[in-house]
């Protein structure tokens, strides 16, 4: 029997301005703005701007987590969103984030999580 856990969504991103992923504040309001239109709820949040360049973002939330990282001289960044929740709220923050960051490139992977049971205690 399977018991799915959650949503987990693992995403490369492309972009065609690595400035826009090196602003720290469209980063926050954007990481800000996922939480909220997808129904989520954070615990806490994290953010930190490496020199000369890139950031990470970490969101806790009561369900898991959303991570972002990127690299602007590559134009490049990822994106993990995992929440033990209904699927549409993982779809939907990752959708702000698609809308806002115009990738010109994106690779997902949305996998379900959960654990197989068959009766057996180990």
């Amino acid at each position: 029997m399977r018991y799915e856990k959650g949503t987990h969504a693992l995403v490369e991103i492309w972009v065609k301005d690595g400035k826009l992923l090196d602003n720290i504040l469209f980063i926050k309001d954007l990481m800000k703005k996922a939480i909220k239109e997808s129904g989520l709820k954070k615990i806490y949040v994290k953010f930190h701007k490496f020199q000369p360049q890139g950031l990470t973002a970490f969101a806790l939330l009561v369900t898991s987590h959303i991570s972002f990282h990127s690299w602007p001289e590559h134009k490049y960044a990822t994106l993990d969103i995992y929440a033990c929740d209904k699927e549409e709220k993982v779809l939907k923050a990752l959708d702000v984030f698609l809308k806002a960051l115009k990738p010109t490139k994106v690779k997902k992977e949305i996998i379900k999580r959960g654990y197989i049971y068959n009766g057996n205690s180990q």
